[in-house]
């Protein structure tokens, strides 16, 4: 499925990282959002489970690892374009992440092209974060840490025959 004019919203998750008052960021290579800085992420691979692809975009965009504890917010994030055709449509889960059990080396991979810690209270200041990281924080400051606890997100799977499918 293409990300640009998709025929569905694509499930994406963040991986929010936050320690000391201070929260982690990716400066975005490319589009949706190329230049900006906003929480790790992407899109759920066929068949990954919500947890497992947020420490993957956290691994992979940070070099980072962490223990999810829960589910922080849900974003229906739709970019149009001049004809108010939808250019991209993600449903974002944020993932809130345990910053004791941070391991590995703080740097850029991915499509993240810079990495680094921001003050929380200074977000609003800094020049190119992207409008969802900043209603993020507002939420934040508006309701605080509520999340739904890892072990209550439903992580069903079953396996099935091709022809049960038909």
């Amino acid at each position: 499925m293409s990300r640009v004019y998709p025929r569905y919203a694509i499930a994406a998750v963040a991986a929010v990282l936050i320690k000391n008052n201070r929260i982690l960021l990716v400066k975005r290579g490319h589009p949706p959002g190329a230049g900006k800085w906003s929480i790790p992420g992407g899109a759920l691979e066929p068949g990954e489970k919500l947890v497992d692809a947020a420490k993957r975009e956290l691994k992979e965009e940070t070099g980072l690892e962490a223990e999810a504890i829960g589910i922080l917010w849900v974003l229906n994030n739709i970019v149009y374009d001049e004809k108010r055709n939808p250019l991209y449509h993600y449903l974002i889960v944020d993932v809130l992440f345990n910053p004791d059990t941070i391991k590995g080396e703080l740097r850029p991979g991915g499509d993240a092209v810079d990495v680094k810690w921001f003050e929380i209270n200074e977000l609003s200041k800094v020049p190119g974060v992207s409008r969802t990281t900043l209603q993020l924080i507002r939420r934040i400051t508006r309701y605080g840490y509520i999340y739904l606890p890892i072990e209550e997100v439903d992580h069903i799977s079953v396996s099935i025959t091709r022809n049960q499918c038909e």
